[in-house]
């Protein structure tokens, strides 16, 4: 399944912009850096489609 499905259930079931991206970063270790990456810009294209950010949610 393509990741963007997952983020968007993700965020329907309640979980934060920022636990998602702190999921990713833990990731980077056993993914690699690479595909961290391409997960992170996944991540930022479904946060700018429902209009929420990880970083004003971590100011809140």
């Amino acid at each position: 399944m393509p990741l963007g499905f997952h983020l968007n259930a993700a965020l329907n079931i309640g979980i934060s912009p920022k636990e998602v991206v702190e999921a990713i970063v833990q990731t980077t270790a056993y993914a690699g850096f690479p595909r961290a990456l391409n997960a992170i810009s996944v991540a930022k294209r479904v946060f700018a489609e429902r209009g929420v950010s990880a970083v004003e949610a971590e100011a809140a």
